[in-house]
């Protein structure tokens, strides 16, 4: 029951942010211009560079909530884990804070390729961005722990709520006020310091216990263990991730890099799929485990990989097939169009690739094994970086994404086979073959025929319904072929739980 709830406002509120930061983004640049949008760009590099600060305390406190919630006696122990870990979390934002006010000379004169913004306001800029940067940062603690509370709901409409304001109240200030790049920054700053307030409230008043929490340093000995392995899983996948953008906003003019930031936003959309799965099954196989529940380990890892593949193979494939249909009616620029929508096929596969090994990451995570994910990063990072700057230098921005392709297939084949011979080692196959491949094959034939049968081209609302019609033929297509998926969706727990 909980799982379902929080799935549906997972999706729900993920859904609304992700319409949110995508549907302003033509009007951005109209209004701002390409080179501005570009710096937005270079502020979500440098907001996913700096996650390493993070220190792994933001999924390190989802679990704690999550295992220690089973027994209502761990109320102090709870309260006294979220402050303990709050202290040093803000601590973390303060340095971030610092760390990108003193970058922002050698970004503004040394690294960015301006064209039309001076290098002085470059600089105002990252000022403004340092301040966004240190009032986001511990929102991702605050969520973490009301996820592994199972306050989704509250979560999501939290986040859409704020994601609105954002992206309503950026357009309004472009519009009206000032259309650039500052003014932009200046809002998100301000939309920051609510948030980061009333997601601090949220978590508080789940957690009251009628005392006063207090900073234990035996939490910090007892949580360094799984909070290393997160920042060294985290460190290595910014690197991974980021790389490519560092590198091609040092080698491109910021109008270039502006469209591939386009491309990778277009096809970033895919994680707000990705993420409300991820996030309802980790807290449960978390519970699971602690009440030693191996059947039901099972049934809900199998169960949350199917309806992985179900969400995000269907809209991945009509993505990679028609992105260009696709653009052309979201952008209405012929000029955005022809600069990115073979990027944003390439880059939805590796995002696709990607999310399919999120169920087994989370599976990891719930026994609290780090190592596996920390050292297939490293193995990644010492032989693809290479490929990564090789690759960008040769082919520029169509090679970066080809080897984001070749890194999560890596993981596919690879981080799988070596997981299931420690966890549920009788697993594997049925996860290969009935979670994904069968899925995958089912999906893949749909999308390809709707490409042969839509090949000479439609109108505009043709095409729209077609699209429509095509991801939901392909998406009642793989959820009956997937049988955990299918069988409890059809039981009568299910339809009770309605």
């Amino acid at each position: 029951m909980s799982v379902k709830r929080n799935i549906i406002a997972n999706f729900s509120g993920s859904a609304w942010v992700g319409l949110m930061g995508l549907v302003f983004i033509p009007f951005y640049i109209s209004l701002m211009g390409v080179e501005s949008y570009g710096i937005v760009g270079v502020f979500i590099s440098l907001q996913m560079i700096f996650v390493v600060l993070d220190l792994g305390l933001s999924q390190t406190l989802a679990r704690e909530m999550a295992r220690l919630s089973v027994d209502r006696n761990n109320a102090v122990q709870m309260a006294n884990t979220a402050r303990t870990l709050e202290l040093v979390y803000w601590g973390a934002a303060l340095v971030v804070v610092m760390t990108m006010a003193l970058l922002s000379h050698f970004i503004s004169y040394h690294w960015l390729n301006p064209e039309q913004l001076t290098r002085e306001s470059l600089r105002e800029v990252f000022w403004i961005m340092a301040v966004v940067l240190g009032l986001r940062w511990p929102i991702a603690l605050y969520m973490g722990g009301l996820n592994g509370l199972q306050k989704q709901v509250l979560v999501n409409m939290l986040l859409a709520f704020f994601a609105t304001l954002q992206g309503l109240g950026a357009l309004a200030v472009l519009w009206f006020i000032e259309p650039t790049v500052q003014a932009f920054f200046f809002w998100q700053a301000l939309v920051a310091l609510l948030q980061v307030l009333v997601f601090r409230i949220a978590l508080w008043r789940s957690l009251s216990t009628g005392i006063n929490p207090e900073f234990c340093k035996d939490v910090l000995s007892r949580l360094w263990k799984f909070a290393a392995g997160m920042t060294g899983i985290s460190l290595l996948a910014t690197i991974l991730t980021q790389l490519d953008k560092v590198l091609l906003s040092k080698m491109l003019s910021l109008s270039d890099f502006g469209y591939y930031v386009f491309a990778s936003t277009v096809a970033g959309g895919l994680y707000r799929l990705i993420g409300p799965v991820f996030i309802a099954y980790y807290p449960r196989l978390t519970e699971l485990i602690s009440k030693n529940d191996m059947t039901g380990v099972v049934s809900s890892y199998h169960q949350g990989s199917q309806l992985m593949a179900v969400v995000i193979l269907p809209i991945t494939l009509v993505l990679v097939f028609f992105s260009q249909e696709i653009l052309t009616l979201w952008s209405r620029d012929a000029i955005v169009v022809s600069h990115t929508y073979f990027l944003v096929s390439l880059l939805v596969i590796g995002n696709a690739l990607n999310g399919l090994m999120n169920l087994p990451y989370a599976l990891q995570l719930a026994y609290g094994w780090t190592k596996l994910a920390f050292y297939i990063n490293m193995i990644a990072v010492i032989v693809l970086v290479p490929a990564i700057y090789f690759s960008t230098m040769h082919w520029g921005v169509v090679g970066a994404a080809g080897v984001w392709i070749v890194l999560n297939g890596a993981y596919l084949i690879v981080a799988v086979q070596i997981m299931h011979r420690h966890l549920l080692v009788n697993e594997k196959w049925r996860w290969y073959l009935s979670d994904v491949v069968k899925l995958l094959a089912v999906a893949l034939v749909v999308t390809s025929i709707a490409k042969w049968i839509m090949k000479d081209g439609y109108g505009t609302t043709q095409t729209i319904m077609a699209l429509i019609i095509v991801w939901g033929v392909a998406t009642f297509a793989t959820f009956i072929c997937a049988e955990s998926l299918r069988k409890y969706a059809l039981s009568w727990r299910f339809m009770r739980a309605w």
